[in-house]
């Protein structure tokens, strides 16, 4: 009969993961910066459409060209504005 395995439980290595949320923009716009952001419905380059969508609503309009996307948006006082987002879905400059 083989000998029986010794095992040394002080060997025994722990690892320890450390992730973050990656939005898939860079992570331009994160944590307190973002909240504060949505709250005062300012756009910035770097959020995601996401975001746009919790802040804005749903677009009157999209429109898609050349890899880009553009929402545009319209208030009940006749204000208009746009936002257009890269091929990642992040808001451009």
């Amino acid at each position: 009969m083989p000998p029986a395995a010794s095992h040394d439980i002080s060997a025994i290595n722990t690892l320890t993961v450390v992730g973050g949320r990656d939005d898939g923009c860079g992570n331009t716009v994160t944590g307190r910066e973002r909240r504060e952001a949505l709250i005062r419905k300012d756009i910035r380059a770097g959020m995601t459409q996401r975001d746009i969508e919790s802040m804005l609503g749903r677009p009157n309009r999209i429109t898609a060209r050349n890899g880009k996307t553009r929402y545009d948006y319209q208030d009940r006082q006749g204000n208009k504005w746009q936002v257009t987002f890269d091929e990642n879905n992040c808001v451009l400059k």
